[in-house]
């Protein structure tokens, strides 16, 4: 590819990916947190597990979302960062 605008149109770059591995508390915090819903799935009724089942569904979506939200602003800002000191408005020591 010619540059770093193809690779990612052609998905040759995919920052999520590139993110790295959790940290070990990170993991130890989502392996507590997976173990706390079944154990409370266990607890409940059918209708509870459904209603269970769309908060959990809702809460992925809407991070989802503002993960995406956030790497845009994230990218827009070190963007507009890289012209302001290409057009020289920045000191470059």
């Amino acid at each position: 590819m010619e540059n770093i605008i193809s690779e990612l149109y052609y998905g040759n770059i995919r920052p999520v990916e590139q993110m790295g591995k959790l940290p070990p508390e990170v993991k130890a915090i989502l392996k507590r947190l997976h173990e706390s819903e079944d154990k409370l799935e266990e607890s409940l009724n059918e209708q509870a597990k459904a209603l269970l089942h769309a908060i959990q569904d809702d809460r992925l979506e809407a991070t989802c979302i503002i993960q995406e939200k956030r790497f845009c602003e994230a990218f827009t800002l070190g963007a507009r960062l890289m012209a302001e000191m290409l057009m020289g408005s920045l000191p470059i020591s």
